[in-house]
C-alpha cells in the first residue's frame, strides 16, 4: 500500500480512531466505570438526540449553510404535541407524533423560505432569528412549564429496548442507513453535494437551488422533531427549554465527523461517530465529577479544534489542487 492509500485510510478512519482513544482514556481514568454494561447502554441512550439532530444539520452544512434554530425546533415541535395532549385532550400517540414531525418540517421549510424567497443575506441571520422566535413560542404556548404524561406510544421511543439495545439507538442506525443511501445514491442527494461544492455552477447546470435549500432546511426540521419525540419519550415530558445547546452539539458532531463549513463535503457515518464522541465526552465528564461549567469549556474547545482542523484541511486540499493544476500545465 502506497503513502496516498495509507493517508486516505487515516483520513476516513481518523475520527473513529480518536473515539476509540478517548474511550480507552476514560476507561483508565474512571477505573473501569466507563466500560460497565450499564454505562455503555446509557451512552447509547444519550447519543440518539444529538445524532438525529446532527444528520439533519449535515444536510444543511453540505449546502455550506448552518441552522442555529435546531434546538428550538426540537423544543417547539415537542411542545406543540404536548399542548395538544394537555389542553385539547388528544392522547393518540400516532397523531401526536405526526403533529410533532409536521411542525418540525414547517419550521425548517420556513428557514429555507427566508433564505430563498425573502433573500435574507445569510443562514446565520435567518436561523438565529428563528431560534429566538421558536424558543419564545415554546415558552408561550406551555406557560413556561413542562408538559408531562404522554401515552405509551410516545414514551416507547425513548424508553423501549430491543433485547438490550435501546430502541432509540436502533432508530438512529436505520435513519443513518437511509440517509447514506439518499445522499450517495439519489439524484437529489447528488444535487445537495453539487450545491455545496459550487452553488453558482449548480444553478447554471439547471439545478433548482431554491428547492434544494428549502428541502435541506425542512429535513433539518424533520430530524429535530424526530429527536424531540425521542426526548419526549425518554423524559415523558415536553420541555420548552429543552436542548438549548442542541444546535451547537449537532454542528459539532458534523464538523468533528469530517463535514466542512464550506459545503460539499461530509458523510453520515462520520457524523454519527461525531455524535457518539460528544455523548462519550459528556458521559466521561460526569463520571469524573467534572462540573457542567467545565464540560461546556471542554466541548467548546473541541468545537474550536474541529473547526481549525476543517480550515487547515481546506487549505491543504486547495494547495493540493493548485499543485495538480500546475503539474498538468507543466506537462
Amino acid at each position: 500500500m502506497n503513502g496516498k492509500g495509507i493517508k486516505s485510510i487515516i483520513g476516513k478512519m481518523g475520527i473513529l480512531l480518536a473515539l476509540i482513544v478517548v474511550c480507552i482514556f476514560l476507561a483508565i481514568v474512571t477505573k473501569g466505570q466507563f466500560v460497565t454494561f450499564n454505562n455503555l447502554m446509557n451512552i447509547l441512550r444519550q447519543t440518539p438526540i444529538v445524532a438525529l439532530m446532527a444528520v439533519g444539520m449535515l444536510c444543511v452544512i453540505l449546502l455550506g449553510g448552518i441552522d442555529l434554530s435546531a434546538g428550538s425546533m426540537l423544543a417547539f415541535s415537542s411542545c406543540c404535541a404536548g399542548v395538544l395532549m394537555q389542553k385539547f385532550g388528544l392522547n393518540n400517540s400516532f397523531v401526536l407524533i405526526v403533529v410533532c414531525l409536521l411542525v418540525g418540517i414547517l419550521c425548517g421549510a420556513f428557514n429555507g423560505i427566508l433564505l430563498t424567497k425573502l433573500h435574507l443575506p445569510h443562514p446565520f441571520i435567518a436561523t438565529l432569528g428563528m431560534k429566538n422566535v421558536l424558543r419564545g413560542l415554546a415558552l408561550l404556548i406551555t406557560g413556561a412549564t413542562a408538559v408531562a404524561g404522554f401515552p405509551a406510544g410516545v414514551t416507547f421511543t425513548g424508553t423501549a429496548t430491543v433485547g438490550v439495545i435501546p430502541f432509540s439507538f436502533i432508530l438512529v442506525i436505520v435513519v443513518y442507513i437511509l440517509m447514506h443511501i439518499f445522499l450517495t445514491r439519489t439524484g437529489l442527494g447528488r444535487k445537495i453535494f453539487s450545491f455545496g461544492g459550487n452553488s453558482e455552477a449548480a444553478r447554471l447546470a439547471g439545478i433548482n437551488t431554491d428547492r434544494v435549500q428549502i428541502f435541506c432546511y425542512a429535513a433539518s426540521g424533520f430530524f429535530c422533531a424526530l429527536a424531540g419525540i425521542v426526548y419526549m419519550g425518554r423524559l415523558n415530558s415536553a420541555v420548552p427549554l429543552a436542548s438549548q445547546e442542541g444546535d451547537t452539539d449537532a454542528i459539532a458532531a458534523c464538523i468533528i465527523g469530517g463535514a466542512s463549513f464550506l459545503g460539499g463535503k461530509g458523510n453520515v457515518w462520520g457524523t454519527l461517530v461525531g455524535a457518539m464522541m460528544i455523548a462519550v465526552i459528556r458521559n466521561g465528564c460526569d463520571l469524573m465529577g467534572i462540573s457542567s461549567d467545565l464540560q461546556q469549556i471542554v466541548l467548546g474547545a473541541i468545537i474550536i479544534i474541529a473547526v481549525f482542523i476543517d480550515v487547515v484541511r481546506g487549505q491543504m486540499d486547495a494547495k493540493a489542487k493548485r499543485l495538480a493544476v500546475a503539474e498538468n500545465q507543466a506537462e
